[in-house]
């Protein structure tokens, strides 16, 4: 597989959920769930990012065009409904390391479609893309997405603040692999 190369995940099924890749018809879920103030506080996205900077994440979710991230949607098994995304990000496929990043419908919480989803993804990543490092992270009181890191073997590395001067912290979770 080339650098430069866009690649797109290839199905996985798991107990609950289902991964796959985007679709232009995933559009309007994904504007939704991204928009939903419970998942945008969880985000990293600029303080007042607008309605611009939604179409332009949305975009590079649903186009398989950037060879440095790889999208997938979470899906319940045997329904074609948007329930989730799945991704790795800043991929650095010399270096084999990526970024993780998850989110689920805050109606589909608590049901442990996030955890299956992140194995699925971190399996495929270290089986099939030669993945070594992945790196997770989220705000100090998302203690949801801990969860779901330390369900999928992922260790706290370190506790930093956030950059927004918030007062807030952001946990760093990391998986290793030989």
């Amino acid at each position: 597989m080339s650098t430069y190369e866009t690649v797109s995940v290839i199905a996985q099924q798991g107990q609950k959920a289902c991964l796959r890749a985007m679709q232009q018809e995933d559009r309007d879920r994904l504007k939704t769930m991204l928009s939903h103030p419970e998942v945008r506080r969880h985000i990293l996205m600029r303080s007042g990012a607008g309605p611009q900077q939604l179409d332009k994440l949305v975009k590079r979710m649903l186009y398989p065009y950037d060879p440095c991230a790889l999208h997938a949607g979470i899906h319940l098994k045997g329904n074609e409904e948007l329930v989730g995304t799945v991704s790795l990000q800043s991929w650095n496929r010399h270096e084999g390391k990526a970024v993780l990043g998850y989110m689920v419908d805050p109606l589909w919480w608590g049901r442990g479609l996030a955890s299956e989803a992140v194995g699925l993804l971190l399996d495929y990543s270290i089986r099939e893309l030669g993945l070594v490092q992945v790196e997770g992270r989220c705000r100090g009181d998302n203690y949801r997405s801990e969860r779901v890191m330390l369900a999928n073997g992922m260790k706290l590395g370190r506790i930093m603040p956030m950059a927004d001067g918030s007062g807030d912290v952001m946990k760093v979770f990391t998986l290793l692999h030989n």
